[in-house]
């Protein structure tokens, strides 16, 4: 099976995009298709033993679309600007019309030709919308452009059957039938209404554009004393790349300088400058705000942080209650045209008219497009995950958007997630078993193969020690969640927590305790000390005020959970947690009913995050996490977990009130359009212009409630 991503040019509403999905997913070699309306992409999952990616994109455009290859969402803003010829004539058009009605002005002949003479512009400007209109209705997927095209088709084709009734029987009468301002009026308030959705959606992916732009496609690679101008994807780990003053980082290394300054703002939305260290891990996306520095690459361009962060943001899926439009669009176009007509034909040989019946037709076709329908979900999730970004929270999906706000319960780990995370050994105690030079020399050569941020803050408090830091360590193996372990000098050397040295019970300390054992004898306790983050306690008191519990799962002392439960306002908390462990009870509270988040940052977090109904992970660099992880948070500030539920719970509001607008916006006014109220002795009916209008109108009017969000958090 094979992957493929096409931008897709020409979609206008949601019953495009599901016409592509219905059509295409009929094929035997498609496997997946999930056509992104907003952001104007196809992701596709074929088989390659079937067919080819060329053969999609030709079926794609026999629908009346453009697609091409891209690996990245396009930045530039459309510049089609044909709307505006169809707005420059459309107005005259409009002033000429009603000024015939107001002034009775008499040659209505003349007034028709000037009429048919602006018209011709406008329908150019707009004939894309009729050649995707006809394509899709051929093809029996119908969509917004072919309710259209029939609409405004219709009160083309029946003004000029009037107009040569006219000609034939000299009845002046007759051309107060015709309709050709309502054709035009309605293509460019149709035509307008789009390129306002267009800017809106511009507006909304202009964070993910302006990483994209800023982002640079090149690194200085350094080699033989020589900084030589590298496109990113030719560079590959191990390699040494060169950071200038004020230039991007673009790809995630090891610091070989001394130190650096950075700017990461653009991935953290913090714009405290950070130092860094030789050794340390720089992150793509920081800015250098020092002076020129080295950095050895750790990762691809594509699995650098930059290159996440932006993948992430292009594979938004779809939110489940998006569905509901998808579902919908599917029936709706085809099941109106058959109204419509059936509408017409009824009149028809009720009354014997035929405006008449002409009316119900292009108005019922034009007021029931369902341009609302199909922006009520997509736009509001843009908006929101646009606002979550600028707040360094990156949704993987839309479900997780939408899934999050429901959460009953946040599970804490406690190091890392609750605490900083930057450890440091307050002391050492010494069991005096072996002489402490020789465990401390045994501990370093296990420690130093291990990444843990336990093991880091060892090693630093080891290496200021004089000690042989050339002893060799064998069959070292990490148990995740418990410890590491090796053996030295035909000695099993045990780091780790009580449970993992063989103690009984824990030691209650005020600290974190790793244990260190010499063939099961029990040698050293190093007492490790970590601070509560600032806003630990704010956020805890903020899902309170929501009514959400907070719970501690820690793999630490009781001591040492207890202190930091205690600082955050946490009631419920566990200590000498497994990952096994951690898992069985996130599955107890979802037995219970509950709707559990948890947050972690490690690799013994994968479990949790995974079983969880959403995974927040609060660390990027590492893998793990961010593979299991549903919503990843860049920054320092916790409280942001409580602002992705808030902006979560009025996303999902925001586009509960669109789709209730679309859906009664269309249960009101197709009633209307197909003459009901008639059958009641009202004389309620709607001008096919006035349709088109309403139907621009109600586009508008979610767009401008969806962009109510950008005030959210």
């Amino acid at each position: 099976m094979k992957e493929l991503r096409l931008k897709i040019d020409g979609m206008s509403c949601v019953a495009c995009s599901s016409s592509i999905e219905r059509s295409l997913g009929r094929k035997k070699f498609i496997k997946k298709i999930e056509v992104d309306l907003i952001n104007a992409q196809a992701f596709i999952i074929y088989d390659e033993n079937l067919t080819d990616k060329q053969t999609i994109i030709n079926k794609i455009e026999k629908l009346g679309y453009k697609a091409s290859e891209t690996k990245n969402i396009d930045s530039k803003n459309n510049k089609n600007n044909k709307y505006l010829l169809a707005i420059i004539f459309a107005i005259p058009l409009f002033i000429i019309s009603m000024a015939s009605m107001v002034l009775d002005i008499k040659n209505e002949l003349l007034i028709c030709i000037i009429e048919i003479i602006l018209l011709l512009p406008i329908l150019y400007a707009g004939s894309q919308i009729f050649k995707r209109g006809f394509l899709s209705l051929i093809k029996l997927v119908p969509n917004m452009d072919s309710l259209i095209m029939l609409g405004s088709s219709s009160a083309v084709l029946y003004s000029l059957y009037m107009l040569i009734l006219y000609l034939n029987e000299k009845n002046h009468s007759l051309l107060h039938n015709v309709y050709f301002e309502s054709a035009g009026v309605i293509i460019a308030v149709i035509m307008l209404g789009k390129k306002l959705e267009n800017n809106a959606t511009q507006n909304a992916k202009s964070a993910l554009e302006s990483l994209i732009n800023l982002a640079p496609k090149t690194a200085l690679k350094y080699e033989n004393n020589t900084a030589i101008k590298t496109n990113i994807n030719d560079i590959d780990i191990g390699e040494i790349i060169s950071i200038p003053k004020g230039a991007f980082v673009s790809l995630d290394g090891i610091l070989l300088s001394t130190n650096c300054i950075l700017d990461t703002s653009l991935i953290t939305g913090e714009s405290k400058k950070i130092e860094k260290q030789k050794g340390e891990v720089i992150l793509s996306g920081s800015i250098n705000y020092g002076e020129q520095f080295f950095l050895q690459v750790t990762a691809k361009a594509s699995d650098s942080m930059i290159g996440k962060i932006i993948n992430l943001m292009q594979g938004i899926k779809k939110a489940p209650i998006a569905r509901i439009a998808d579902i919908v669009s599917a029936y709706f176009v085809p099941i109106i045209i058959f109204v419509a007509l059936a509408g017409a034909i009824c009149w028809y040989l009720i009354k014997g008219d035929l405006h008449f019946s002409f009316i119900i037709l292009t108005s019922t076709l034009l007021i029931s497009c369902p341009c609302a329908l199909g922006l009520a979900t997509p736009l509001s999730i843009l908006i929101a995950t646009n606002k979550a970004s600028k707040k360094a929270i990156y949704f993987k999906s839309g479900e997780s958007l939408e899934k999050l706000g429901g959460i009953d319960v946040v599970v804490f780990d406690k190091t890392g997630t609750l605490t900083n995370g930057n450890l440091e050994v307050v002391n050492f105690i010494d069991k005096n078993i072996i002489d402490s030079r020789q465990l401390l020399s045994y501990i370093y050569a296990i420690e130093s193969k291990s990444e843990h941020i336990i093991s880091k803050a060892i090693i630093d408090f080891i290496s200021s020690k004089n000690i042989n830091k050339k002893i060799e360590a064998i069959n070292i193996k990490t148990v995740i969640g418990s410890g590491i372990y090796g053996t030295i000098d035909n000695k099993t050397i045990k780091i780790g927590n009580a449970r993992f040295v063989g103690l009984d019970s824990n030691i209650d300390s005020k600290y974190t305790l790793i244990f260190v054992s010499v063939d099961e004898i029990l040698c050293g306790i190093f007492e490790i000390s970590d601070s509560t983050r600032e806003n630990a306690k704010e956020l805890v008191s903020n899902l309170k005020s929501i009514h959400i519990k907070s719970i501690i799962l820690s793999g630490d002392t009781l001591e040492c959970v207890q202190r930091v439960a205690n600082q955050c306002g946490i009631e419920s908390y566990h200590h000498s947690q497994l990952p096994s462990e951690k898992l069985d009870f996130i599955e107890k509270l979802q037995k219970e009913n509950k709707k559990v988040a948890f947050v972690g940052d490690g690799i013994n977090d994968a479990l949790a995050l995974k079983k969880a109904d959403i995974g927040i992970s609060l660390s990027i660099a590492n893998d793990i996490a961010i593979k299991q992880a549903d919503i990843l948070l860049l920054n320092s500030n916790l409280n942001n977990i409580y602002n992705a539920i808030l902006l979560s719970k009025k996303t999902i509001l925001n586009i509960k009130e669109n789709l209730a607008f679309a859906f009664i916006y269309n249960i009101c006014t197709i009633p209307i359009a197909l003459g009901i109220p008639y059958i009641f002795g009202l004389n309620l009916s709607l001008n096919p212009m006035i349709a088109g209008i309403a139907m621009g109108l109600s586009s508008i009017s979610v767009v401008l409630n969806a962009m109510r969000l950008n005030k959210t958090i």
